[in-house]
Protein backbone atom coordinates (compact mmCIF):
# COMPACT_ATOMS: atom_id res chain seq x y z
CA UNK A 1 0.00 0.00 0.00
CA UNK A 2 1.25 3.33 -1.03
CA UNK A 3 0.78 6.74 1.09
CA UNK A 4 1.19 10.20 -0.02
CA UNK A 5 1.29 12.43 3.16
CA UNK A 6 0.48 16.12 2.08
CA UNK A 7 2.99 18.27 4.10
CA UNK A 8 4.28 20.97 2.13
CA UNK A 9 6.91 21.78 4.41
CA UNK A 10 10.17 24.40 3.21
CA UNK A 11 12.60 23.50 5.70
CA UNK A 12 13.23 19.68 7.91
CA UNK A 13 12.55 21.50 11.22
CA UNK A 14 10.80 18.52 13.27
CA UNK A 15 7.27 18.68 13.57
CA UNK A 16 4.81 16.89 11.21
CA UNK A 17 7.64 15.32 9.75
CA UNK A 18 8.93 13.75 12.94
CA UNK A 19 6.01 11.99 13.32
CA UNK A 20 6.37 11.05 9.68
CA UNK A 21 9.53 9.45 10.10
CA UNK A 22 8.27 7.63 13.53
CA UNK A 23 5.59 5.81 11.55
CA UNK A 24 7.48 4.80 8.42
CA UNK A 25 9.70 3.38 10.75
CA UNK A 26 7.31 1.04 12.86
CA UNK A 27 5.23 0.33 10.00
CA UNK A 28 7.95 -0.53 7.42
CA UNK A 29 7.29 -4.54 7.98
CA UNK A 30 3.35 -3.62 7.41
CA UNK A 31 3.71 -3.44 3.66
CA UNK A 32 2.95 0.73 3.73
CA UNK A 33 5.22 2.58 1.55
CA UNK A 34 5.29 6.19 2.78
CA UNK A 35 5.83 9.39 0.33
CA UNK A 36 5.88 13.03 1.85
CA UNK A 37 4.92 16.28 -0.75
CA UNK A 38 6.86 19.14 0.34
CA UNK A 39 7.89 21.86 -1.45
CA UNK A 40 10.53 21.56 -4.09
CA UNK A 41 13.11 23.80 -2.02
CA UNK A 42 12.84 21.76 1.14
CA UNK A 43 16.43 20.20 2.02
CA UNK A 44 16.52 16.86 4.25
CA UNK A 45 18.98 17.00 7.23
CA UNK A 46 17.84 14.47 9.91
CA UNK A 47 17.19 10.52 9.57
CA UNK A 48 15.81 8.14 8.64
CA UNK A 49 15.22 9.23 5.30
CA UNK A 50 11.72 9.87 3.86
CA UNK A 51 10.62 9.25 0.09
CA UNK A 52 9.60 12.89 -1.16
CA UNK A 53 7.45 14.17 -3.78
CA UNK A 54 7.90 17.89 -4.69
CA UNK A 55 5.82 20.10 -5.69
CA UNK A 56 6.57 24.19 -7.09
CA UNK A 57 3.73 25.40 -5.32
CA UNK A 58 3.18 23.56 -1.82
CA UNK A 59 3.79 24.66 1.77
CA UNK A 60 2.50 23.84 5.32
CA UNK A 61 1.73 27.57 6.68
CA UNK A 62 1.74 30.80 5.91
CA UNK A 63 0.24 33.94 7.57
CA UNK A 64 -1.58 35.41 4.50
CA UNK A 65 -4.82 33.07 4.22
CA UNK A 66 -5.32 34.15 0.59
CA UNK A 67 -1.78 33.46 0.06
CA UNK A 68 -1.79 29.91 1.31
CA UNK A 69 -5.52 29.71 -0.30
CA UNK A 70 -3.58 30.30 -3.63
CA UNK A 71 -0.95 28.05 -3.42
CA UNK A 72 -3.21 24.82 -2.05
CA UNK A 73 -5.04 25.62 -5.74
CA UNK A 74 -1.80 25.75 -7.52
CA UNK A 75 -0.46 22.62 -5.93
CA UNK A 76 -4.05 21.07 -6.36
CA UNK A 77 -3.38 20.89 -10.28
CA UNK A 78 0.06 19.58 -9.38
CA UNK A 79 -1.23 16.62 -7.12
CA UNK A 80 -3.69 15.64 -9.76
CA UNK A 81 -1.21 15.45 -12.12
CA UNK A 82 0.88 13.58 -9.57
CA UNK A 83 -1.51 11.12 -9.47
CA UNK A 84 -2.55 10.72 -13.19
CA UNK A 85 1.18 9.49 -13.07
CA UNK A 86 1.62 7.38 -10.20
CA UNK A 87 -1.38 6.14 -8.07
CA UNK A 88 -1.33 5.84 -4.21
CA UNK A 89 -4.03 4.20 -2.51
CA UNK A 90 -3.68 6.46 0.77
CA UNK A 91 -3.96 10.63 0.52
CA UNK A 92 -3.30 11.52 4.08
CA UNK A 93 -3.07 15.30 4.67
CA UNK A 94 -1.23 16.89 7.52
CA UNK A 95 -0.85 21.13 7.39
CA UNK A 96 -3.08 23.78 6.47
CA UNK A 97 -2.16 23.60 2.85
CA UNK A 98 -2.55 19.50 3.25
CA UNK A 99 -5.83 20.50 4.15
CA UNK A 100 -6.92 22.18 1.67
CA UNK A 101 -5.53 20.14 -0.99
CA UNK A 102 -7.13 17.20 0.11
CA UNK A 103 -10.54 18.96 0.50
CA UNK A 104 -9.95 19.87 -3.23
CA UNK A 105 -9.28 16.53 -3.97
CA UNK A 106 -12.53 15.11 -1.83
CA UNK A 107 -15.08 17.76 -3.79
CA UNK A 108 -13.59 17.41 -7.12
CA UNK A 109 -12.13 13.83 -8.32
CA UNK A 110 -14.24 12.08 -6.22
CA UNK A 111 -11.59 10.17 -3.99
CA UNK A 112 -11.32 9.53 -0.26
CA UNK A 113 -9.19 11.12 1.75
CA UNK A 114 -7.79 11.72 5.17
CA UNK A 115 -6.39 14.77 7.09
CA UNK A 116 -5.07 14.75 10.71
CA UNK A 117 -5.61 17.88 12.72
CA UNK A 118 -2.42 19.05 13.63
CA UNK A 119 -3.54 22.77 14.82
CA UNK A 120 -6.67 24.57 17.17
CA UNK A 121 -7.59 26.82 14.37
CA UNK A 122 -10.07 29.46 14.95
CA UNK A 123 -11.97 28.47 11.70
CA UNK A 124 -14.07 25.48 13.49
CA UNK A 125 -17.19 25.94 10.73
CA UNK A 126 -14.51 25.37 8.08
CA UNK A 127 -13.19 22.34 9.30
CA UNK A 128 -16.79 21.38 10.11
CA UNK A 129 -17.87 21.91 6.98
CA UNK A 130 -15.03 19.86 5.25
CA UNK A 131 -15.34 16.71 7.82
CA UNK A 132 -18.66 16.19 6.66
CA UNK A 133 -18.09 15.78 3.33
CA UNK A 134 -19.03 12.13 2.49
CA UNK A 135 -14.75 11.42 0.72
CA UNK A 136 -13.56 13.52 3.76
CA UNK A 137 -12.12 11.82 7.21
CA UNK A 138 -10.31 13.67 9.93
CA UNK A 139 -7.90 12.53 12.76
CA UNK A 140 -8.09 14.67 15.79
CA UNK A 141 -4.54 14.11 18.02
CA UNK A 142 -6.43 13.94 21.51
CA UNK A 143 -10.34 14.14 22.66
CA UNK A 144 -9.77 17.66 23.64
CA UNK A 145 -9.14 18.65 20.07
CA UNK A 146 -11.98 16.98 18.85
CA UNK A 147 -14.08 18.74 21.47
CA UNK A 148 -12.51 22.17 19.93
CA UNK A 149 -14.20 21.14 16.85
CA UNK A 150 -17.22 20.11 18.31
CA UNK A 151 -16.74 16.79 16.54
CA UNK A 152 -17.61 13.18 18.08
CA UNK A 153 -15.56 10.18 17.48
CA UNK A 154 -16.98 7.90 14.81
CA UNK A 155 -14.31 5.68 13.01
CA UNK A 156 -13.38 5.73 10.44
CA UNK A 157 -15.47 9.31 9.40
CA UNK A 158 -13.66 10.62 12.20
CA UNK A 159 -11.14 9.10 14.65
CA UNK A 160 -8.78 10.17 17.45
CA UNK A 161 -5.32 8.86 17.19
CA UNK A 162 -2.35 10.41 18.97
CA UNK A 163 0.94 11.91 17.31
CA UNK A 164 3.82 9.35 17.96
CA UNK A 165 7.32 9.45 19.44
CA UNK A 166 10.15 6.62 18.69
CA UNK A 167 9.94 3.09 20.54
CA UNK A 168 13.69 3.74 20.99
CA UNK A 169 12.73 6.61 24.03
CA UNK A 170 10.97 3.88 25.89
CA UNK A 171 14.33 1.68 25.93
CA UNK A 172 16.66 4.39 27.11
CA UNK A 173 17.52 4.37 30.28
CA UNK A 174 15.40 6.86 32.26
CA UNK A 175 16.66 10.68 33.82
CA UNK A 176 18.21 9.81 36.89
CA UNK A 177 17.71 13.11 38.15
CA UNK A 178 16.69 14.06 41.50
CA UNK A 179 13.96 17.13 40.51
CA UNK A 180 14.04 19.78 43.44
CA UNK A 181 13.99 17.38 46.50
CA UNK A 182 13.77 20.24 49.26
CA UNK A 183 14.50 23.28 49.93
CA UNK A 184 17.85 24.41 49.05
CA UNK A 185 17.87 22.30 46.46
CA UNK A 186 18.04 23.33 42.62
CA UNK A 187 15.84 22.87 39.63
CA UNK A 188 17.11 22.22 36.23
CA UNK A 189 14.14 22.49 33.39
CA UNK A 190 14.50 21.16 30.27
CA UNK A 191 12.40 23.18 27.01
CA UNK A 192 12.41 21.90 23.25
CA UNK A 193 10.89 23.44 20.04
CA UNK A 194 11.79 25.98 17.23
CA UNK A 195 11.77 29.30 18.56
CA UNK A 196 8.62 30.22 17.32
CA UNK A 197 6.54 33.02 19.21
CA UNK A 198 3.29 31.06 19.78
CA UNK A 199 5.42 28.27 21.62
CA UNK A 200 5.54 31.55 24.43
CA UNK A 201 9.55 30.79 25.42
CA UNK A 202 9.41 34.59 26.77
CA UNK A 203 6.66 33.61 29.62
CA UNK A 204 9.64 31.87 31.52
CA UNK A 205 11.18 34.90 31.70
CA UNK A 206 8.33 36.74 32.99
CA UNK A 207 7.49 33.70 35.86
CA UNK A 208 11.07 34.19 36.75
CA UNK A 209 10.88 37.73 36.78
CA UNK A 210 8.17 37.44 39.04
CA UNK A 211 10.65 35.18 41.96
CA UNK A 212 12.30 36.06 44.67
CA UNK A 213 16.25 36.61 43.50
CA UNK A 214 17.38 33.57 45.83
CA UNK A 215 14.60 31.15 44.03
CA UNK A 216 15.78 32.38 40.44
CA UNK A 217 18.99 31.66 41.33
CA UNK A 218 18.34 27.98 42.31
CA UNK A 219 16.71 27.72 38.43
CA UNK A 220 18.02 26.63 35.58
CA UNK A 221 15.95 26.64 31.78
CA UNK A 222 17.93 24.81 28.61
CA UNK A 223 15.77 25.64 25.79
CA UNK A 224 16.61 23.43 22.84
CA UNK A 225 15.34 24.51 19.34
CA UNK A 226 16.42 25.66 16.08
CA UNK A 227 15.13 28.94 14.59
CA UNK A 228 13.08 28.27 11.41
CA UNK A 229 15.31 30.69 8.87
CA UNK A 230 11.82 30.36 6.61
CA UNK A 231 9.91 32.29 9.37
CA UNK A 232 11.35 35.95 9.36
CA UNK A 233 9.28 36.30 12.42
CA UNK A 234 11.27 33.28 14.18
CA UNK A 235 14.13 35.04 13.70
CA UNK A 236 12.82 38.34 14.92
CA UNK A 237 11.37 36.67 17.83
CA UNK A 238 14.72 35.03 18.62
CA UNK A 239 16.33 38.66 18.59
CA UNK A 240 13.28 39.69 20.78
CA UNK A 241 14.09 37.08 23.42
CA UNK A 242 17.85 37.54 23.93
CA UNK A 243 17.31 41.68 24.47
CA UNK A 244 15.07 40.08 27.21
CA UNK A 245 17.09 38.29 28.91
CA UNK A 246 20.00 40.42 28.77
CA UNK A 247 17.41 43.18 29.74
CA UNK A 248 16.34 41.07 33.03
CA UNK A 249 19.75 39.62 33.90
CA UNK A 250 18.48 35.85 33.40
CA UNK A 251 20.88 35.07 30.59
CA UNK A 252 22.44 32.65 32.57
CA UNK A 253 19.19 31.37 34.43
CA UNK A 254 17.52 30.76 30.71
CA UNK A 255 20.14 29.31 27.79
CA UNK A 256 18.73 28.95 23.92
CA UNK A 257 20.79 26.00 23.37
CA UNK A 258 19.52 25.59 19.66
CA UNK A 259 19.06 22.65 17.64
CA UNK A 260 20.37 19.07 19.27
CA UNK A 261 20.83 15.24 17.93
CA UNK A 262 20.44 14.16 20.84
CA UNK A 263 17.14 15.12 22.96
CA UNK A 264 16.94 12.33 24.81
CA UNK A 265 20.07 12.97 26.78
CA UNK A 266 19.38 16.87 26.82
CA UNK A 267 16.39 15.56 28.95
CA UNK A 268 18.20 12.98 30.92
CA UNK A 269 20.64 16.06 32.13
CA UNK A 270 17.16 17.82 33.70
CA UNK A 271 14.54 17.63 36.74
CA UNK A 272 11.52 18.63 35.08
CA UNK A 273 10.61 19.25 31.36
CA UNK A 274 8.27 22.73 30.69
CA UNK A 275 6.16 23.33 28.14
CA UNK A 276 4.81 27.05 27.93
CA UNK A 277 2.77 27.09 25.17
CA UNK A 278 -1.10 27.44 24.72
CA UNK A 279 -2.87 25.01 22.99
CA UNK A 280 -0.09 22.80 21.82
CA UNK A 281 -1.84 20.81 19.87
CA UNK A 282 -0.05 17.23 20.66
CA UNK A 283 3.62 17.58 21.48
CA UNK A 284 6.15 14.85 20.40
CA UNK A 285 8.71 16.71 22.62
CA UNK A 286 6.20 16.45 25.65
CA UNK A 287 5.99 12.53 25.10
CA UNK A 288 9.31 11.72 24.72
CA UNK A 289 10.69 13.66 27.79
CA UNK A 290 7.56 11.65 29.94
CA UNK A 291 8.85 8.44 27.97
CA UNK A 292 12.18 9.07 29.75
CA UNK A 293 10.30 9.41 33.43
CA UNK A 294 10.68 13.21 33.59
CA UNK A 295 7.39 15.00 34.95
CA UNK A 296 6.45 17.78 33.05
CA UNK A 297 5.15 21.39 33.84
CA UNK A 298 3.26 22.49 31.15
CA UNK A 299 -0.13 24.82 30.40
CA UNK A 300 -3.75 23.13 31.19
CA UNK A 301 -5.27 23.88 27.69
CA UNK A 302 -4.78 21.52 24.35
CA UNK A 303 -3.50 18.39 23.83
CA UNK A 304 -1.87 18.72 26.84
CA UNK A 305 -4.84 18.07 29.24
CA UNK A 306 -4.83 14.59 27.43
CA UNK A 307 -1.15 13.83 28.07
CA UNK A 308 -0.19 14.60 31.25
CA UNK A 309 -2.15 13.90 34.50
CA UNK A 310 -1.99 17.04 36.90
CA UNK A 311 -0.40 15.96 40.08
CA UNK A 312 0.29 12.70 38.65
CA UNK A 313 2.89 12.73 36.27
CA UNK A 314 3.36 16.56 35.92
CA UNK A 315 1.85 20.19 37.18
CA UNK A 316 -0.49 22.72 35.42
CA UNK A 317 0.36 25.89 35.21
CA UNK A 318 -2.90 28.47 33.88
CA UNK A 319 -2.40 29.03 29.92
CA UNK A 320 -0.45 32.20 29.17
CA UNK A 321 -0.46 33.34 33.28
CA UNK A 322 2.62 33.73 33.87
CA UNK A 323 2.11 34.71 37.62
CA UNK A 324 0.77 31.16 38.19
CA UNK A 325 4.16 29.11 36.46
CA UNK A 326 5.59 31.33 38.80
CA UNK A 327 3.74 29.72 41.87
CA UNK A 328 4.09 26.71 40.10
CA UNK A 329 7.95 26.72 39.81
CA UNK A 330 8.24 27.77 43.23
CA UNK A 331 6.14 24.62 44.78
CA UNK A 332 8.35 22.72 42.77
CA UNK A 333 11.09 24.14 44.61
CA UNK A 334 10.02 23.59 47.46
CA UNK A 335 8.57 19.90 46.06
CA UNK A 336 5.05 20.13 47.07
CA UNK A 337 4.05 18.03 43.87
CA UNK A 338 3.88 13.70 44.80
CA UNK A 339 4.38 12.92 41.25
CA UNK A 340 4.24 9.12 40.19
CA UNK A 341 7.49 6.94 39.95
CA UNK A 342 9.44 7.52 36.53
CA UNK A 343 8.65 4.44 36.12
CA UNK A 344 4.96 5.05 35.98
CA UNK A 345 5.61 8.36 33.99
CA UNK A 346 7.45 6.23 30.97
CA UNK A 347 4.24 3.77 31.10
CA UNK A 348 1.64 6.69 30.98
CA UNK A 349 2.60 7.57 27.12
CA UNK A 350 3.18 3.53 26.44
CA UNK A 351 0.11 4.07 24.30
CA UNK A 352 1.61 7.06 22.17
CA UNK A 353 4.49 5.07 21.29
CA UNK A 354 5.06 5.07 17.48
CA UNK A 355 4.28 1.31 17.68
CA UNK A 356 0.79 1.58 18.88
CA UNK A 357 -0.29 4.07 16.81
CA UNK A 358 1.32 2.96 13.85
CA UNK A 359 -1.05 -0.11 14.29
CA UNK A 360 -4.22 2.12 14.53
CA UNK A 361 -3.17 3.72 11.11
CA UNK A 362 -2.55 0.93 9.82
CA UNK A 363 -6.04 -0.54 10.69
CA UNK A 364 -7.85 3.31 9.48
CA UNK A 365 -6.00 2.79 6.92
CA UNK A 366 -7.48 -0.66 5.68
CA UNK A 367 -10.39 0.54 6.49
CA UNK A 368 -10.44 3.21 4.01
CA UNK A 369 -9.21 1.42 1.10
CA UNK A 370 -11.92 -1.32 1.48
CA UNK A 371 -14.80 1.27 1.34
Amino acid sequence: MKVLHLAGNLEDAGGILSVLRHLQSATKDQGWQHSVYVNRCYVETRQPVLDYRTSRFVCSEMASHWGIFWRAALALIEVRRLLAREPFDIIHAHSRCGFLIAWGLAARSNRRVLFTNHDYARRVRMYQRAAAHPNFCTVFLTPNMARHYALTEQPPKISVISACFSDQYLLEPMSDAAAASGRGASLRLVGAGSLLRWKKWDLLVRALQRLDPSERERIEVSIWGPVVRTDPDSLKYEAELRQLLRSEGLGERILLRGATRSMSEAMRQADWFVLPSTNEPCSVALMEALALGLPALVSASGGNVDIVRDGETGCFFEPGDADDLANKLRSILNWRPKLWSPERIRESVRERSASVVGQKYDELYRRLVRM
